[in-house]
């Protein structure tokens, strides 16, 4: 049986605790707001935008992916390869491709929920491809492919559109492979042999135009069989390039006269093109676009 315990040796035990009080918290330090309204906070944004993107690691990339080897002008691949530096940066923010790099992250998160759903693996998502090994001095090309459907055997890749956009690759009256940008129609089918590469049977490809609206319903998509022949064009003009822009083709480093020799292909895209300079000939500072027909003839014929 337990002894009760005294009064004076409760109020002892008591003592005993010495509970100490918890000292008042420090007062935060006052802050002086300026006088007036606050300043433009969407003018302070475009500033913050524009130096996040520009640290961003696909900003820094230099060597050349599925998205730019598609491009149907050669000497704008020439260009990122001997790294002529680019036209001063316009200080907007990319504020379209920052949506699409968002959107991408979406429709990842979404995917991965899909795949959670089905307990397994369906998608594969965001994963590093390697299109082609390079060659001795050459890079490998690699890219990020945005998803692929193990189901249908079908690479999907996720391009964040307006009304314009949506509007061409909804036509009903050209045949399907003129539905589309020829950069993407390639880099689709570059992610394609990617995936072959990586062990995968690939049957389809397909563009999943997301729409930049309210309304998802907009959304559309391109899909045409997997044609390996038109990787292997794209991989091949890459190798072709190096060896144009080479001691042993133009050599360009040492003769940046013979610019003009690098066939172009100009176009819409030229309002675009990272190196597109008013006034020529091309050369190691910029192009105006391939209008001198007649020196690029006598200059490709040194390479004939």
């Amino acid at each position: 049986m337990t002894a009760a315990v005294s009064d004076a040796e409760l109020a002892a035990l008591i003592a005993d605790l010495r509970i100490t009080p918890t000292p008042a918290a420090e007062p935060a330090p006052r802050v002086t707001v300026p006088a007036g309204p606050p300043p433009s906070t969407v003018e302070e944004m475009r500033e913050v935008l524009a130096t996040l993107d520009a640290s961003r690691a696909r900003s820094k990339q230099t060597r050349l992916g599925p998205s730019e080897l598609g491009t149907p002008c050669q000497r704008q691949i020439a260009m990122k390869l001997v790294g002529i530096v680019r036209q001063p940066e316009d200080k907007r923010p990319p504020w379209a491709p920052m949506q699409g790099t968002a959107m991408h992250t979406l429709m990842e998160e979404a995917l991965h929920h899909h795949n959670r759903q089905l307990g397994r693996d369906r998608w594969v998502v965001e994963e590093t491809l390697t299109v082609d090994p390079g060659l001795p001095g050459v890079d490998p090309i690699t890219g990020h492919g945005d998803a692929f459907d193990t189901d249908y055997a079908t690479v999907v890749d996720w391009k964040y559109t307006g009304v314009t956009a949506l509007r061409q690759v909804k036509r009903k009256t050209v045949p399907n492979e003129q539905l589309v940008k020829p950069e993407y129609r390639v880099q689709a089918h570059l992610y394609g042999r990617g995936h072959e590469r990586a062990g995968r049977d690939v049957r389809y490809v397909r563009l999943v135009f997301l729409a930049r609206s309210h309304d998802y319903s907009d959304s559309a998509e391109w899909t045409e069989e997997y044609r390996p022949e038109i990787a292997d064009w794209a991989v091949d003009r890459y190798y072709a390039t190096h060896d144009l822009i080479g001691p042993y083709g133009l050599d360009l480093a040492a003769n940046p006269d013979r610019w003009p020799a690098v066939p172009a292909t100009p176009g819409k895209a030229c309002d675009w093109c990272p190196f597109r300079r008013v006034g020529g000939p091309a050369d190691a500072t910029g192009c105006p676009g391939d209008t001198d027909q007649k020196i690029n003839t006598q200059l490709r014929g040194l390479i004939a």
